[in-house]
């Protein structure tokens, strides 16, 4: 590695770790800020039924108000000017509507990023035809001011990306395009957005309020992350807690029956863990349930999840695997070795796997409930073992 290159390395570790520490986040949580594609499954639904709800609203509120300014047109503009404002006003409205419908669908981060460019792409569009129907109209000085007035449609929408919980890319990808239409339409006037200010004083403007929501987003993720995480994850070994694992596997059920790719489920459950808090207290138990977890985690895809399904049983999501090689991973975390009791003894599982759509489950609560009837087995059969049928 050379000079430029080891240089380079640190001003972006530097810069990273300064950009943390604006938002207190760790290294390690900061891909989360400047992209989605790291986020939880569960966190990326979550998230984006929060975004298309705040886009139906807006686009509704939007439907019944940008109709209403017609009867402002009509009384400062020429009929003509006012008749067409009109219609693109109905059209603009209608658009608005539509979209406020089509925000019923399921949540999805690409359907939350599409209605998000929608909202964005119909003010925009009526902005640049708004401005080259009024370009060429002489007015009297009301309606200067009404024209005035349709000037600060493009700082309204900058200022509106700080309603969403935007990553840094997000941000990136909606403000861009509409910095680079409003210069356009900037460029092709003589009369500027805002009377008696040049070309790069507004861009400059524009892109401090750019700035400015895009922080706001941010910080909006960043709360909506926090929370996120208070009420999905267990207190003791972050884990997706009971609740939010549901959530979870109603989400991938539905998602592998769609797709018609393999699920596996697996239900382990710690042997004789009972003796350990018995023998050598509750925290010695919490300790051990703690390396489980951790344990459970490193040896599972980055597309697997694991949930604490309550005390020492824990159920493992494991999307596009056969049990068969659910199976063969679980067999090494058993016989690892590595979980061990404060004594020394060694620790063990039990476990028991389902899989769809090789077993006759039809719902995420048939698999879970034939992977724990099978974990029964395995403890009955002499512990620290998986059962598959």
């Amino acid at each position: 590695m050379n000079f430029l290159q080891r240089l380079r390395q640190r001003l972006w570790l530097g810069a990273r770790i300064e950009i943390g520490q604006f938002f207190f986040v760790g290294p390690g949580e900061l891909a989360d800020f400047i992209n989605s594609r790291s986020h939880f499954p569960l966190f990326s639904r979550y998230r984006a039924r929060f975004i298309l709800s705040r886009v139906q609203m807006t686009a509704a509120i939007f439907a019944v108000l940008t109709p209403l300014w017609m009867v402002v047109d009509f009384a400062t503009f020429p009929l003509r000017t006012a008749v067409t404002l009109a219609g693109a006003r109905i059209l603009t409205s209608a658009a608005f509507g539509l979209l406020a419908f089509l925000c019923r669908c399921s949540p999805s981060v690409g359907h939350a990023k599409v209605a998000v460019g929608l909202l964005l792409t119909i003010p925009t569009i009526f902005f640049i035809f708004s401005r080259l129907l009024l370009a060429d109209v002489h007015f009297d000085a009301l309606g200067r001011a009404m024209v005035a007035g349709y000037a600060f449609l493009p700082f309204v929408l900058l200022t509106g990306l700080a309603l969403f919980p935007f990553v840094v890319t997000e941000t990136l990808l909606f403000s861009l395009p509409m910095l680079s239409a409003f210069m356009l339409s900037e460029l092709l006037h003589s009369q500027g957005i805002l009377p008696g200010m040049k070309d790069i004083a507004v861009f400059w403007l524009l892109l401090l309020i750019t700035i400015v929501s895009s922080m706001a987003s941010l910080s909006q993720l960043q709360l909506m992350k926090g929370l996120f995480q208070q009420s999905s994850l267990d207190p003791l070994t972050h884990l997706l807690n009971r609740r939010s694992g549901e959530q979870f596997l109603q989400l991938q059920m539905a998602q592998a029956q769609r797709q018609k790719f393999p699920i596996s489920m697996v239900f382990l459950d710690l042997d004789d863990f009972k003796q350990v808090n018995d023998v050598f207290g509750h925290k010695a138990g919490d300790d051990i349930l703690l390396y489980a977890a951790e344990q459970l985690k490193a040896a599972l895809r980055d597309s697997d999840a694991v949930i604490r399904w309550g005390g020492e049983e824990f159920v493992l999501v494991m999307p596009y695997a056969t049990a068969e090689r659910a199976s063969k991973r679980m067999e090494a975390i058993i016989h690892s070795g590595i979980m061990q009791r404060p004594d020394g003894q060694p620790l063990t599982w039990s476990g028991g796997i389902a899989q769809w759509p090789q077993d006759r489950a039809d719902t995420w609560q048939e698999l879970v409930k034939l992977a724990d009837d099978r974990m029964y087995r395995a403890k009955k059969a002499g512990k620290a073992q998986i059962c598959l049928e």
